[in-house]
This record gives structure tokens, C-alpha cells and sequence, in this order.
């Protein structure tokens, strides 16, 4: 049933010699006017259909009110929208606009609303395994694991020369008895470590994992499934994975080089690495004490550890000393020594994949990837799914309408506050759907640009 609001007057100080009264009762309006422009992207790239795909209906035809596509579009247009719980869906399921991107208006019998309510959607996010006679259905999470990878090569009209994968995990903190709760000590609670791996801004995996478990080790698996997936369609593509010194383990690292595969990881710095660079940190020391500024130098040699590693590898070095304080760091790489000089290595490839970490938010903060309260890992694993194609989809209409515009580098919260919360009056006639939207809307010129961009789009398909 739809909520009913109080028909009552809220009555407001006294403003320019005149009384101040709300009334919600204005009839048939949304405050999410710009998702409009969303199911633009949406159609553009095919996702919500694409990601439907990646599940199998056991339901009875007979008994289906709502398609598993439009339940897709519905949660994925909820997140883009900042509504994480499914509980907003039971207001959100009458709201005119979000049917309108969902193409229903109406339900197609007596007593359903247009769209689904929580525990329909409750039951498409709690699928397991098999169909059972309270989900019945199934979420296929190899090919949903596959999917972001494919939309990531299909934004790319020829294959790039080169192209560099981040990989970094986070901590998804977790309060009640998930399945796979584990404390991690790092962190100093308990939590999940989801993986997550981009390129660029483009994600190409979010997997959730427990935090009991290596992140370093356990990322061979994702990153040997989307280096064949990427060369299975640009087989000359040259791929550098990059990530922190937790991803600097002998078994990652040995599969990358015998698939011809660079990587550009940190390294824990000890003992015998600060006494291989002491004639260096002493120098930089001095610099330092004399100029009365930090100093830093450079070093590139070849190292193996004393039983880790079953090879020599590249390490380039670090040395700096601020206010009297040690600060050496060190990578490690198959990048050879004529690709690059230490610093630039350092300072221009390395230093630049802390930009991963905005994006991390950006599904976190912005998407909320970290609301992972069901009980099972495994749909917590699509609810992470969820929020990931929510990313997928705002960046891409950042990227496909929103370029030299005031929106182009924007956060997709950003995107969301300034471009899809618009406060529209929703008009049914019989041949039209007018969407009355306030004069006085500040990006109205971003808005027409994404709109004509995006149709021009939609009629070259």
C-alpha cells in the first residue's frame, strides 16, 4: 500500500509579512527528475538488460508481475539515486518518474503497484544457489564477474597500446554474525575485504572477500580472469598491473611474468633493504641537514629475498629524510631499466594509483558498496554487484554526456546532487508524458548537453 502522508498544514515562521505553510500535496511529482538521463546511458550501454541476463528465472510466467530486468533497473536506478535500502523501494515503487524509466505505470493487475516493493527485492538479492520456494532466482556469478569486463571493452572502439590495472582491497566493516565475519587487526575490526581492480575509472571486478584471507594471494585468481578476458579481444594489448606492497607476493608476481604480463607493485621495506641502500639514505640525510628541506634520491638494482621469492627482481628505492625522520620506500617492478629512471618510475607510474582510492570511495561513500548486512556471503557478494553497476552506469554518462562540462571530473554524488535530484511534476496525458521541471534549476545547460549527446547516441545504434 502506498504511504499516506498527513493532508495537514506545517505551519513555518512568519516570512515577508506572510504565513508559511508545507502541504505535501502536490499531486503526481519526484524529486529524481534527472534519472531520465540515466535510462539514456542505460539503454546506451545495454546494462540493466545485460546484467537481467546473468540471471535465471525459476519462477511460474503465470504468477510474474515484475520481469527480473525490471527488478535490475529498479535497484540499480535506486542506488544511482542514493536510496541503498530496499525498504525506500516500498514509497519509490508509486514515485511517477521511476516508473517511467522502468517503462510501467501501472501495475498489470489489481493491487500492484508499478514497480516492486523490498521484499520482492529482498528476494532477487538473496538468491542462491538453487531455487528454493522463497527465491527462485538464481544469480550466475561467474557471468556477472565477467559482465564488468565486458563493458569496459565495449567502451573502447579499438584496443589501446597500453593499459594499467589497479588492484586494491579496503575494509567493509561489518557490525552483526555475517557469514565469513573475521576480525582483521590492521583494520581493528570486524570486517570484509573486498577486491577491487579498475582501469582508470573503469571497474572491471569488485569481489567480495573475508578478511581472514591474504588479499595478495587471493588476487591471482581475479587478475589471471581479466587478463584473459582483455586478450581473448586485444590479443597485443600491453597490460601493467599495479598495486601496494600487500599485492607483492611471489605467486602474483610469477604468473605475470610467465604471461609476459608487468606489474608495479610497493614492497615492505627491512633490514637488509635499508642496509642495501645505506650509502644513499646517508647522502640524502646530509642533503637534507645542510638545506634545512626534505631530500629524497633514487636506486634501481636487483634483489631476491632470502626464501620467498624464487627469482631476482627489479627494486627500485626511495630514500628521503624530512625533519630528521626516515622516509624509504621501495617498489618492485618488471619494468626494465631503460623503460624508465627510478624517480619517474616512482614519483609519475607508482605514486599514481593512490587515484584508485577516490574511486573506492566514490562505490563506498557515494554507492554505498559497503552495505553489506545480509547474511550470507554470497548476496552480499551481489549486493556489492549492485553497487558496482551503479558506478558502471553514472560514470558512463559522465563519459558519454558529460565531457567539458562543470560535471566532467565530478564524483558521481556530486553528479547526483546537482544533475539527477530535480524536482519534477509528472503529466499523463493520452498521447504524452510531460516532465515539468523548475526554471530555476541551476544545470540546465548541462542538462541539455547530456540530453542531446545521449540522443544523438541512442539514433546511431
Amino acid at each position: 500500500m502506498q504511504t499516506e502522508c498527513s493532508a495537514g498544514a506545517y505551519e513555518f515562521p512568519a516570512s515577508c509579512g506572510r504565513r508559511v505553510v508545507a502541504r505535501f500535496d502536490g499531486g503526481r511529482m519526484s524529486s529524481d527528475g534527472g534519472v531520465i538521463l540515466v535510462k539514456q546511458a542505460d539503454d546506451i550501454l545495454g546494462l540493466s538488460r545485460r546484467f537481467a541476463a546473468c540471471f535465471r528465472d525459476k519462477r511460474h510466467p503465470a504468477f510474474v508481475e515484475y520481469r527480473v530486468e525490471d527488478l535490475v533497473r529498479q535497484r540499480i536506478m535506486g542506488l544511482a539515486l542514493g536510496y541503498e535500502d530496499l525498504n525506500d523501494h516500498d514509497a519509490l515503487r508509486h514515485d511517477p518518474v521511476m516508473g517511467l524509466v522502468s517503462g510501467r505505470l501501472s501495475g498489470s493487475r489489481a493491487n500492484c503497484a508499478a514497480l516492486a516493493g523490498k521484499s520482492t527485492l529482498n528476494r532477487l538479492e538473496r538468491s542462491g544457489q538453487q531455487a528454493d520456494r522463497y527465491c527462485r532466482i538464481i544469480a550466475d556469478h561467474e557471468a556477472l564477474a565477467t559482465l564488468f569486463v565486458t563493458l569496459f571493452l565495449d567502451q573502447h572502439e579499438h584496443a589501446p597500446a597500453r593499459i594499467v590495472l589497479d588492484v586494491d582491497a579496503t575494509d567493509d566493516r561489518i557490525h552483526g554474525h555475517q557469514e565469513g565475519r573475521a576480525f582483521h587487526g590492521y583494520y581493528g575490526h570486524n570486517c570484509y575485504l573486498p577486491l577491487y581492480v579498475f582501469c582508470g575509472d573503469h571497474l572491471l571486478s569488485a569481489t567480495l572477500r573475508t578478511a581472514d584471507r591474504d588479499p595478495g594471494k587471493e588476487a591471482l585468481a581475479d587478475i589471471r580472469r581479466i587478463v584473459e578476458q582483455i586478450r581473448s579481444r586485444w590479443p597485443r594489448v600491453r597490460i601493467l598491473v599495479r598495486g601496494d606492497s600487500g599485492f607483492a607476493r611471489d605467486s602474483l608476481m610469477t604468473w605475470c611474468e610467465d604471461n609476459h604480463v608487468d606489474f608495479l607493485f610497493g614492497l615492505a621495506g627491512n633490514t637488509r633493504l635499508y642496509d642495501r641502500i645505506a650509502s644513499l639514505s646517508a647522502e640524502v640525510r646530509d642533503e637534507a641537514a645542510t638545506t634545512g628541506r626534505a631530500a629524497r634520491g633514487f636506486a634501481s638494482f636487483d634483489w631476491i629475498t632470502k626464501d620467498s621469492w624464487t627469482r631476482r627482481r627489479r627494486v627500485v628505492a626511495k630514500a628521503e629524510w624530512r625533519h630528521g625522520n626516515r622516509y624509504h620506500r621501495f617498489i618492485v617492478t618488471t619494468l626494465p631499466q631503460g623503460m624508465s629512471d627510478p624517480r619517474h618510475l616512482y614519483e609519475q607510474i607508482y605514486c599514481a594509483r593512490g587515484d584508485m582510492e577516490n574511486r573506492i570511495k566514490e562505490c563506498q561513500m557515494d554507492l554505498f558498496s559497503d552495505r553489506t548486512s545480509s547474511h550470507t556471503i554470497r548476496a552480499n557478494q551481489l549486493r556489492l554487484w549492485f553497487s558496482a553497476a551503479a558506478y558502471v552506469l553514472l560514470t558512463a554518462l559522465q563519459r558519454l554526456a558529460l565531457g567539458q562540462t562543470s560535471l566532467e571530473t565530478a564524483t558521481c554524488g556530486t553528479i547526483r546532487a546537482r544533475l539527477l535530484k530535480i524536482a519534477t511534476r509528472v503529466t499523463l496525458s493520452v498521447r504524452r508524458i510531460v516532465l515539468s521541471m523548475p526554471d530555476m534549476f541551476p544545470c540546465q545547460h548541462e542538462f541539455a548537453l547530456a540530453h542531446a549527446r545521449l540522443r544523438r547516441l541512442r539514433q546511431a545504434i
